[in-house]
């Protein structure tokens, strides 16, 4: 059995104000960038897309089908841990699966490799980086209450890539409960995460502001899209 790459395209995009899955970044759709990453490792066997159920699939199947034609596309579900458990059964015939934000265009092809070479040999590899900032609690009012010690806290991103088995014993011991990610429902299930230095261009396209910045990052050279491997 092989590997497969799971792109999540089911959120809401309620903070984005748009549909952040095909909005345009240097000429292509968002969700293009992840496809192109995907298949330029050359990590993986398949990629399943899972879209949201209420979304038009032709919109996806048109993005999806000329850049990646084998892929598959899959309905999500209401919560991010609920369209991974679709994900999750959409490959059966995989041994790892790596899960991805389609949100997240920059993530290099050099780390699904990465991630996935090394939840092959430890089980998981969740990409994140090492905290620089100070971290304070503070409360509604926006008064800080406490300094916490940032020796050993990770901002966590995507790809997370783990070996099948974990990942179901993750979805039977979640029940109906959902996880802010893949890595904290099999915490949730008291099995280790292996952190993985991830990427500064891998950020993470929320707001509106975010999708500003990422194609101002585009527009001055400063990412490009991998070459594309139709497969």
């Amino acid at each position: 059995m092989g590997a497969v790459c799971a792109i999540l395209a089911a959120g809401s995009s309620t903070r984005a104000g748009t549909d952040k899955v095909d909005a345009d970044l240097g000429g292509q759709p968002v969700l293009a960038w992840s496809l192109a990453a995907a298949l330029a490792s050359g990590a993986f066997d398949r990629i399943v897309v899972v879209m949201r159920p209420d979304r038009p699939r032709a919109v996806i199947e048109s993005i999806v089908r000329s850049r990646a034609p084998s892929a598959s596309v899959v309905a999500g579900g209401e919560t991010r841990t609920h369209s991974t458990w679709a994900a999750l059964a959409a490959a059966q015939d995989a041994d790892v699966i790596a899960v991805h934000d389609a949100a997240r265009p920059f993530a290099p092809p050099s780390l699904f490799t990465r991630c996935v070479d090394i939840a092959r040999a430890e089980g998981t590899a969740v990409a994140g980086l090492p905290l620089a900032d100070t971290v304070r609690r503070a409360d509604e009012a926006g008064v800080a209450t406490e300094e916490l010690p940032r020796e050993g806290l990770w901002s966590a991103q995507t790809p997370q890539v783990f070996r099948r088995e974990i990942l179901e014993r993750a979805r039977l011991a979640a029940g109906d409960r959902s996880f802010g990610d893949d890595a904290a429902a099999v915490r949730a299930a008291g099995l280790p995460v292996r952190m993985v230095l991830g990427e500064r261009r891998n950020l993470k396209i929320t707001t509106m502001e975010d999708l500003d910045y990422a194609r101002e990052l585009v527009a001055k050279g400063l990412v490009g899209m991998p070459a594309l491997q139709i497969r």
